[in-house]
């Protein structure tokens, strides 16, 4: 029994060890990244630029909602249904045809 609890404290104090040493890593490198002048966070326009250009579903959906604004919720309702319809059937043509 008096083995089994020595096994068990020194798996412990390993398991400490370890996590400290994990942890002095991680407090060095945030002390690091602040001290790199390139690493302030970005404005909130440039954040948004980026999103436009990675996440087309995002633009699509300011499209929308800009759509929604200036020629009414009905009216941007058929359009995008019709749109999409379109665009999945020319996209199962397409994959359909290339098997």
């Amino acid at each position: 029994m008096t083995s089994r609890l020595a096994a068990l404290a020194a798996a412990e104090s390993d398991v400490r060890a370890r996590m400290a040493v994990s942890r002095a890593n991680l407090v060095a490198r945030q002390e690091a990244a602040r001290l790199v002048p390139g690493a302030s966070r970005p404005s909130l326009t440039m954040r948004a630029r980026e999103l436009v250009s990675i996440a087309p579903n995002v633009t699509l959906l300011a499209a929308v909602l800009v759509g929604s604004l200036v020629i009414g919720p009905r009216r941007i309702v058929g359009v995008v249904v019709r749109n999409g319809l379109i665009a999945w059937i020319a996209k199962t043509v397409r994959r359909v045809a290339g098997n």
